[in-house]
């Protein structure tokens, strides 16, 4: 079903465009994307694992023939999305190339976008209309739009100066923080519509250093409402001084009788009825989220500032399709603990469930040595520093790696993070197998340095520690390259 749904749309684009066109297409194609690979290692009393994760995402866009044009995009990914109580011996997968045989979740090979565009340019309007498999941006998804897919329509408008108006709807559709999460190897998504809609402005604002985004959207039986408002203003003094404030909202309110449409008994299927089972200990869905974010930021030369508070309001702190969305926060490593966006704003995660909240203040500094005219010619202003210190504290229900709770198994925990992660069989925890949480305080202190070798190549290494509650350390290393 799934090929012929692929079959069908080149069979509508060649029948819209003609096969006159085809050839002119093909010569004006470009493509883009990047490649991507990253070294985790976990090691401490709560935590330990190590792995590699590879990513290569190329989409390919044809040339335009009236406004037409038809994009195709492969996703090639290998690796867990965080080695939790792993280790790195079996990464190689294989001799010629890894094993995707359907027993790994993160690891896939396939074509993840096939969609028409047509773009209103010609005809006066600064209109683009997207048709078919496509990645789902939104600011509701900011930190997973990679890997974020659905099934329909969108179209985004910028007519109105300064302002972006966006639209979109989905039949089926899958974040990649719930495939990580649920952790299950199968062919299946989420069958309940999907709506979302968004204004924003853009660099063309009539109003010199102030900025917004307000998104809603509507997800047939799941949630009734989930926004995101934004609101930011930046001044440039006259020595080149920027001094910045940003506030930052979200808020979901969930369907009395939430359930997912997906076919089959699997962790998706049974999230609802496990979380809201009284004989377990869940403590049942938060129907009110809600999470905001306060900050204050600076930039002065090739140094630059955010320090931030984050609180929330309502029964939990779940709001966002992903872990984060775009909401503008400090931290490498307390809202991505685990994968699968289950620690942060993610609306299946750890703030998912009643009695949950999350207070944190965040201070950043980065660093780049670029911006020393004295290093102009030399390799060093390719070089650049950070440090992220962050405290969380609140009625966090904060999720351990594996390691952890086997600790917190012995004493007070307030249960799994979630069904799927529980390690044993209805949504109950295993000991080793299972992640559990607790009401948390803990501090992240998280130095880094990358290095710049190309403008289109990069690497970095960040160590994060975290103490308190939790003691461990993660240690991530990163290249990136962009085409």
């Amino acid at each position: 079903m799934r090929f012929l749904k692929l079959v069908a749309l080149i069979g509508i684009s060649t029948g819209i465009l003609g096969a006159s066109s085809l050839k002119s297409m093909i010569e004006n194609a470009s493509l883009d994307g990047w490649v991507r690979g990253k070294y985790f290692y976990s090691d401490g009393r709560d935590g330990s694992g190590q792995g590699y994760q590879m990513f290569f995402l190329p989409t390919l866009h044809s040339g335009e023939i009236n406004g037409y044009s038809l994009s195709a995009g492969v996703f090639a990914a290998y690796g867990p999305g965080v080695p939790d109580n792993v280790t790195s011996d079996n990464s190689i997968g294989g001799s010629r190339a890894p094993r995707i045989d359907g027993s790994s979740a993160p690891d896939v090979f396939n074509i993840s976008n096939l969609y028409i565009n047509k773009n209103f340019e010609g005809n006066g309007s600064k209109t683009t209309v997207r048709l078919g498999q496509m990645n789902i941006v939104s600011a509701l998804n900011a930190g997973t739009s990679y890997g974020d897919r659905g099934l329909g329509a969108m179209i985004s408008n910028e007519d109105i100066q300064g302002i972006r108006l966006y639209f979109s709807a989905y039949d089926s559709w899958m974040t990649d923080n719930i495939m990580l999460a649920f952790n299950q190897a199968l062919t299946y998504g989420i069958g309940n519509n999907l709506v979302i809609m968004g204004v924003e402005s853009n660099k063309d604002f009539g109003i010199k250093g102030l900025g917004f985004k307000l998104y809603y959207s509507w997800a047939q039986q799941l949630y009734n409402l989930m926004m995101f408002g934004d609101v930011h203003y930046q001044y440039k003094f006259d020595n080149g001084v920027t001094l910045g404030a940003l506030a930052q909202v979200a808020g979901t309110l969930m369907n009395d009788n939430a359930r997912f449409h997906t076919k089959g008994k699997t962790n998706l299927a049974q999230y609802f009825s496990l979380i809201n089972d009284p004989t377990l200990d869940y403590g049942g869905m938060a129907k009110t989220r809600g999470i905001y974010n306060l900050q204050i930021n600076l930039k002065a030369g090739g140094y630059s500032s955010k320090l931030g508070y984050i609180g929330s309001f309502g029964q939990g702190y779940g709001t966002m399709l992903d872990s984060k969305g775009a909401f503008d926060v400090g931290g490498q490593l307390w809202n991505g603990i685990i994968a699968g966006g289950i620690m942060g704003f993610g609306w299946t995660g750890a703030g998912a469930v009643k009695n949950t909240s999350l207070k944190a203040v965040y201070f950043t500094h980065r660093y780049k040595l670029s911006a020393l005219s004295s290093l102009s010619d030399s390799w060093l202003n390719k070089i650049g520093f950070g440090l992220d210190i962050v405290w969380i504290g609140g009625n966090n229900r904060y999720p351990y790696m594996k390691k952890g709770s086997e600790r917190l198994a012995k004493g007070h925990n307030r249960g799994p993070v979630i069904p799927a992660r529980a390690g044993g069989t209805d949504g109950k925890y295993e000991n080793g197998k299972g992640n559990l949480t607790a009401d948390s305080e803990l501090v992240e202190i998280s130095p880094q340095i990358s290095y710049a070798f190309t403008k289109d190549f990069t690497g970095s290494v960040v160590y994060s520690q975290m103490l308190g509650d939790m003691q461990m350390g993660r240690t991530v290393v990163t290249l990136k390259y962009n085409f």
